[in-house]
C-alpha cells in the first residue's frame, strides 16, 4: 500500500485515540520505547480512511499527497491535463473555484474536465447494468477507502464490489479515450485515500487535495486571479450531486425508480461495521439489497479527509447541494438534458471501458491462541472475571480481551492499560508508605544513636579533664617528694655533726630519704601511667568523633531521603 497516513513521534501523547476510532486495529502499533508510549501505522494494513487524523488532537497524525510534486513539475514545464471533483463547489466559494480554474490554466494546465462528468458515466454504466443484471448484488466503489478494505481485509466481498469504476477513474478514462488527452493526468480531489486508488490502475498521476491546495496557495503568497474559469468538458448531469451521503443512489433511483433496492451506509464508525455484517449474510443474499451504496466519510465527499473541514459548514453543503439537485430535475429543460446525455453515452461510450479488475492484496489476521490471550491476561494482572471484563476502553479497544489479544499479537503492551497502571501505581503507593514507616523507625534509631555518641563526647571531655587534674596531682607529688629528699639530706648532715647523740636522729633522717626515693619511683611510674591513658583516650576520642560526624551525616542523608519520598 501506498504510505499516505504520515506520524509524528515527537508529537504523540499516546492517549489512544487513533486506535479507538480505527476501524481496522491491526493497523496501529503501540510501543513503549525510552519510558515513552507511542502509535504507530502499519503501511501494509492501513485503509487510508483518515479516522486517526480525525481523532487525534495533537498533529501526530497526518497525511501525503502530490500538491507540492504536482506544482513542480508543473513549473518545470510537465504537460498536465487536470480533474476537479464536483465537492469543489462546497469546499471554495463559486467565484473562487472558477479563479483557481483561471490560476490553473495560467500556470500551464491544458485541459480542466469536471469529474461530474465522469459521474454520470458512472451512474450511466451502473444503470445499463442493472438493466442488464436482474437482481444483482453489488456494493459501490467510489470510496477508495472501502475499496482498500475489501482488497486488503475482507476479500470474501471481493466479488461483490461493483465492477464499475469510480467517477474520477470514469473522467480519466473518457478523457484519455474520447478526448484524446495524452498529458499526465491530476486530479484535485477531496480524498487522500484516492491515492492509493491512482497507484493500484495508473490511470491519473497526482493526487492534489483541497486542504493542500490552499494551504500551498496561502503558503507561496500565491494571487488568486479575479477572472473566472469554465471546464472543457460538456455539462454535467446529476453527477455534481455526487459528493453527498447516498450521491450514487440518488442518481440510480432518478433513472430506475423503487424497482431495486438500494441501502446505505457512510461514516466510518459504522460502515466497515455493516460491511462485516454484509460479509456474514453471503449465505443468504435475499437478505441483502442490491445495491448497498457505502462512503467512508460520514458527510460524503463534500467533507472528505482531503478537505478542510473547519472552513465547510454541513449546513451550507447541504443547501449547495439541495440547489444542484434541485435544478438538475425539477428544471424541464435539465431533465431533458439528463433522458439527451444518457442518450449521447450509449452511443458514444462503451461499458467496458468503464470497467474495474481488481486484485486482492490479502493482509492476514496475526494468528494467536487462546492460550496466548491469557498469557497476556496474566501479564495484565487481570485473573478474576470481574478484572477480565473491566473494559475501560482508555487502551482503545472495546474491551480487555480485544486488548490482551493486541498484546498477544506483539502489536500493543501491557504498559498501556490504564487499570494495570492504576493498580501499579497503587500497589508502589502502599510500597511508598511501608518504605516511610521503615524510615521514620530508622530516623528515630538514629536519633538515639546520635544522642548517645553526643553523651559519649560530653563524656570523654570530663575524662580529659580528669587527666589533665590528674597529671597535676602526679606533678605535685613529684615536688613533694624532691622536698622530703631535701629535708632527708639536711637530716642527715645535721646527724653527723651531733656524733653519737645524733645516731638516732640519723635513723630518722635515713627512713626519710627511703620515703622520699618510694614516692619519687610511684610519681614516676603513676606519670608513665597517665601518659598511657591520655595516648588511649585521645585514640579514643578520635574514634567517636569519627563515629559521631558519620552518624550525623547518616541522620541528615536519611531525613532528606525521608522528606523527598513524603513530598512526591
Amino acid at each position: 500500500m501506498n504510505k499516505i497516513i504520515r506520524h509524528k513521534t515527537e508529537k504523540c501523547v499516546a492517549c489512544n485515540r487513533c486506535v479507538k476510532h480505527c476501524p481496522v486495529k491491526e493497523a496501529n502499533i503501540c510501543s513503549h520505547e525510552d519510558n515513552k508510549m507511542n502509535v504507530y501505522v502499519d503501511d501494509n494494513k492501513c485503509i487510508s480512511c483518515g479516522a486517526c487524523i480525525d481523532a487525534c488532537h495533537h498533529g501526530a497524525r497526518n497525511f501525503l499527497d502530490d500538491t507540492k510534486a504536482f506544482f513542480e513539475d508543473l513549473s518545470n514545464g510537465e504537460p498536465i491535463s487536470l480533474m476537479i471533483a464536483p465537492a469543489i463547489r462546497t469546499n471554495f466559494p463559486e467565484r473562487e473555484w472558477r479563479q483557481l480554474i483561471t490560476l490553473f490554466r495560467q500556470m500551464g494546465v491544458q485541459k480542466i474536465f469536471d469529474v461530474s462528468l465522469g459521474a454520470d458515466i458512472c451512474t450511466w454504466v451502473h444503470v445499463r447494468y442493472l438493466q442488464r443484471h436482474r437482481s444483482p448484488h453489488f456494493i459501490t466503489q467510489p470510496c477508495p477507502a472501502i475499496v482498500n478494505y475489501v482488497l486488503l481485509h475482507k476479500n470474501e466481498l471481493l466479488k461483490y464490489l461493483s465492477p464499475v469504476h469510480s467517477p474520477m477513474l470514469c473522467t480519466a478514462i473518457y478523457m484519455k479515450k474520447h478526448e484524446n488527452i495524452k498529458t499526465k493526468i491530476a486530479a484535485l480531489s477531496p480524498c487522500i485515500a484516492k491515492a492509493a486508488e491512482f497507484s493500484q490502475t495508473g490511470e491519473i498521476n497526482y493526487n492534489v487535495t483541497f486542504r493542500e491546495l490552499r494551504k500551498y496557495i496561502e503558503r507561496n503568497d500565491i494571487t488568486i486571479p479575479t477572472v473566472e474559469g469554465d471546464f472543457d468538458s460538456f455539462q454535467s448531469g446529476l453527477g455534481s450531486t455526487y459528493p453527498s451521503p447516498g450521491g450514487l443512489k440518488e442518481n440510480v433511483s432518478h433513472y430506475l425508480g423503487h424497482s431495486i433496492r438500494i441501502d446505505k451506509s457512510e461514516g466510518e464508525s459504522v460502515v466497515y461495521k455493516a460491511l462485516d455484517e454484509y460479509a456474514n449474510l453471503l449465505h443468504s443474499t435475499d437478505k441483502l439489497p442490491n445495491i448497498f451504496d457505502v462512503l467512508n466519510c460520514p458527510e460524503g465527499c463534500n467533507m472528505g479527509t482531503g478537505c478542510d473541514i473547519g472552513k465547510v459548514n454541513i449546513f451550507e453543503v447541504n443547501t449547495d447541494m439541495y440547489k444542484l439537485k434541485q435544478n438538475a430535475t425539477e428544471v424541464e429543460q435539465n431533465r431533458i438534458y439528463l433522458d439527451e446525455l444518457f442518450a449521447k453515452f450509449d452511443k458514444t461510450l462503451r461499458q467496458e471501458d468503464f470497467i474495474r479488475q481488481y486484485k486482492a492484496m490479502p493482509v492476514r489476521p496475526i494468528p494467536v491462541s487462546e492460550a496466548d490471550i491469557e498469557r497476556a491476561m496474566l501479564e495484565l494482572g487481570k485473573k478474576t472475571e470481574e478484572e477480565r471484563n473491566f473494559d475501560c476502553g482508555a487502551c482503545g479497544y472495546d474491551s480487555c480481551f480485544d486488548m490482551s489479544a493486541a498484546i498477544a499479537k506483539r502489536i500493543n503492551t501491557p504498559y498501556n492499560c490504564l487499570e494495570k497502571s492504576h493498580k501499579d501505581t497503587l500497589e508502589k503507593h502502599m510500597e511508598l508508605r511501608e518504605n516511610i514507616q521503615n524510615f521514620t523507625k530508622t530516623l528515630e534509631d538514629m536519633k538515639v544513636i546520635r544522642e548517645s555518641t553526643n553523651k559519649i563526647e560530653s563524656n570523654m571531655g570530663d575524662i580529659i579533664e580528669a587527666v589533665a587534674a590528674y597529671n597535676s596531682m602526679v606533678t605535685d607529688a613529684e615536688s613533694i617528694a624532691l622536698q622530703v629528699n631535701l629535708i632527708s639530706l639536711n637530716a642527715s648532715i645535721e646527724a653527723a655533726r651531733a656524733g653519737v647523740r645524733g645516731n638516732a636522729f640519723g635513723v630518722v633522717a635515713e627512713e626519710i630519704r627511703r620515703l622520699a626515693s618510694v614516692s619519687k619511683n610511684s610519681a614516676t611510674k603513676t606519670r608513665e601511667a597517665a601518659s598511657n591513658a591520655s595516648s588511649s583516650i585521645d585514640s579514643i576520642n578520635k574514634m567517636v568523633a569519627e563515629i559521631s560526624l558519620g552518624v550525623k551525616d547518616a541522620y541528615e542523608n536519611i531525613e532528606s531521603v525521608y522528606n523527598n519520598i513524603r513530598n512526591e
